[in-house]
């Protein structure tokens, strides 16, 4: 089918302020870029903050969205990683290049060399994306948007969050909120034999996380969550833990509730801007460690794949984690619906047909 001048996208014009549904023209993509037909875009939390003003972005007006899932549908002129037809996953942890000075010595993808800023570059609330080649990975075809578009924002952050830590079968992990990343935490975690302890304020996600497999779920609003955890290790804390509710207190939290002598609190969320928290330095002293982590410095273009063969292996059920869908003409009342908690990982679906696999 020919490429069509105009499509709809979802701009943010004002903070806080509806997204209006808007006739836009469809970028043609330049040099080593390619154009992308969107079939769907995961919402996160992240998107509530840049609604809001609390991620500010570089330049308003914007088209929010970056876990998107569609198909190649143009080339630039140098684009060669990716050829018409590919299906892609699209999000803010980028495919390694293969070229700058952090690729070829063996690093992980994080490229200090990009020049491009904040979210503008994915824009995945719209019916294209234009983006360079390099930013977009490779999806199989039977997996459907419905489990893909995660993976490329809270998939990818959970797997590497928790990967990168040095676990041990047996290590127990406390995962302090509920939402996307944390569930797909708690199955991660599962899958590496660790002990779970999940931490959020809402019981119908904790009853999904223990349904996910954690082994003790914890319910912030009812009790001091680290006296809890205190009291389910013998008061030594856990190996290591990791907020996912993108709050200072659930930092600080999370760091108190890890062990002395080694254990680690891992941040893969996103506080909003400005963000301040407090730490004891004598827990510092005692060797507990503190790290952030953006997104876990995953490599898509290596764990997409792997959560795709776990996925069909039974191991990782990944359709459970949407929990409501949309149209893109119901875009503000997704984002109303995530900012008042009463969903944990919307869909956007861009094209209902395409997303659901048709």
């Amino acid at each position: 089918m020919p490429i069509p001048t105009i499509m709809k996208a979802a701009l943010l014009q004002d903070y806080y302020a509806p997204l209006n549904i808007a006739d836009v023209p469809v970028p043609k993509p330049a040099d080593d870029e390619v154009l992308v037909e969107i079939e769907a875009s995961g919402l996160c939390f992240t998107d509530v903050h840049i609604w809001k003003g609390e991620h500010a972005p570089p330049a308003l007006p914007l088209i929010m969205g970056h876990e998107g899932v569609g198909r190649v549908v143009a080339l630039g002129p140098n684009a060669s990683r990716l050829k018409i037809g590919d299906r892609v996953g699209i999000g803010y942890v980028y495919g390694a290049c293969g070229h700058c000075r952090d690729c070829l010595t063996g690093g992980e993808n994080y490229c200090p060399d990009f020049d491009a800023t904040g979210y503008s570059i994915q824009g995945c609330f719209a019916e294209y994306v234009c983006l360079r080649d390099q930013w977009a990975n490779k999806i199989p075809d039977d997996i459907t948007s419905v489990e893909a578009a995660p993976l490329m924002c809270a998939g990818a952050a959970s797997y590497a969050s928790i990967k990168k830590t040095g676990v041990h079968t047996g290590d127990t992990v406390a995962i302090f909120g509920m939402g996307g990343l944390g569930q797909y935490a708690v199955q991660i975690a599962k899958l590496m034999g660790l002990r779970v302890i999940a931490v959020d304020i809402s019981d119908d996600k904790l009853r999904l996380a223990a349904d996910l497999g954690a082994t003790h779920t914890v319910n912030a609003r009812q009790c001091d969550p680290v006296e809890a955890i205190r009291e389910l290790t013998k008061g030594r804390g856990v190996d290591f833990a990791v907020e996912a509710a993108g709050r200072s207190d659930t930092i600080e939290q999370a760091f108190a509730a890890v062990r002395r002598e080694g254990g680690l609190c891992v941040f893969a969320s996103h506080p909003e801007a400005g963000a301040r928290i407090t730490l004891d330095p004598f827990e510092l002293i005692c060797g507990k460690r503190i790290s952030g982590t953006w997104g876990g410095a995953s490599n898509p273009d290596r764990d997409v794949p792997l959560f795709a063969d776990l996925y069909r292996e039974g191991k990782l059920p990944l359709e459970r984690l949407i929990s409501h869908r949309y149209a893109l003409e119901d875009i503000n009342e997704a984002l109303e619906d995530l900012e008042q908690h009463r969903t944990s990982r919307p869909l956007i679906e861009i094209d209902p047909s395409l997303a659901n696999g048709s």
